[in-house]
């Protein structure tokens, strides 16, 4: 009777919601304190997008330790884009303030501030990408930066949603404290949806090419008109293995099998 009734607790609609909630609170507080070094927002970020990518996506009940699992990962990749994107904004934004207002007295030409603005478009237009990007794929540095910038210029409207959820976000943990319980981890989620409608379509796309004998019953599609457009972009694309991520006991595991499938085809 015990068992059956812990069962039903277990199964009931308010567990389930309070599961997701304590999920919700613990990953919005892992990549809080995992940010305030400063130069590890990136791969904290990187981790807070791969922790909800497998609690939603592959229904994992480990989403704490998903997080710290792809924070050791990528934490190299992670600081030293991190330090480029902030070193970049400030450059750009004393820039743009010298622009405005000046320095010391002096003041540029009136043609100048524009130019500023113009130099800030770089990282606008890739720090929305970049950290999912390097959750989801293995590239280097420079590749990572490239394509964050070209998913972002190629779908412009999205990258505007993501940066009115951080801004928004950004707001509410200033103003009021208690919410960073929640807003990391909604904002990650819902920036989750545009960037893996990218990262899909790039990724159909080029097993479209490499495999087209799959889709040679498929009737044309009118988005395939922009296929051209993303020859440079997927080529490089090669999706994370959760292979990756299988914890050491998992591993032996794995090995055991292995040994019993080998003495079985002998």
């Amino acid at each position: 009777m015990e068992q059956s009734n812990f069962d039903r607790i277990t199964n009931s609609k308010l567990y389930d919601l309070g599961e997701k909630l304590g999920d919700i609170m613990l990953l919005s507080l892992c990549w809080f304190i995992c940010c305030i070094p400063v130069v590890t927002i990136g791969p904290s970020t990187a981790a807070l997008y791969f922790s909800i990518h497998k609690r939603f996506e592959d229904k994992s009940e480990t989403p704490v330790k998903d997080f710290f699992r792809s924070f050791r990962k990528n934490l190299g990749q992670g600081i030293a884009l991190t330090l480029i994107l902030l070193i970049y904004l400030g450059i750009t934004g004393f820039n743009l303030y010298v622009a405005i207002f000046g320095f010391n007295g002096t003041f540029l030409p009136s043609w100048y501030p524009p130019i500023s603005v113009f130099l800030l478009l770089p990282f606008i237009f890739s720090a929305m990408y970049v950290f999912p990007y390097l959750s989801r794929f293995k590239n280097t540095v420079k590749t990572t930066l490239f394509h964050s910038f070209t998913f972002s210029t190629m779908y412009p409207g999205h990258t505007l949603m993501m940066w009115l959820y951080v801004i928004i976000s950004i707001a509410l943990m200033i103003f009021f404290f208690p919410s960073i319980l929640f807003a990391p981890f909604a904002c990650c989620y819902l920036c989750r949806k545009y960037c893996e409608r990218d990262f899909n379509y790039a990724l159909l796309l080029r097993d479209k090419r490499e495999h087209p004998e799959k889709y040679q019953d498929e009737a044309p599609d009118e988005d395939d008109e922009d296929e051209d457009e993303y020859v440079d972009i997927d080529e490089d694309l090669e999706e994370e293995d959760d292979e990756e991520y299988v914890d050491e006991d998992d591993e032996e595991d794995l090995e055991d099998e292995a040994d019993e499938n080998l003495e079985e085809d002998e």
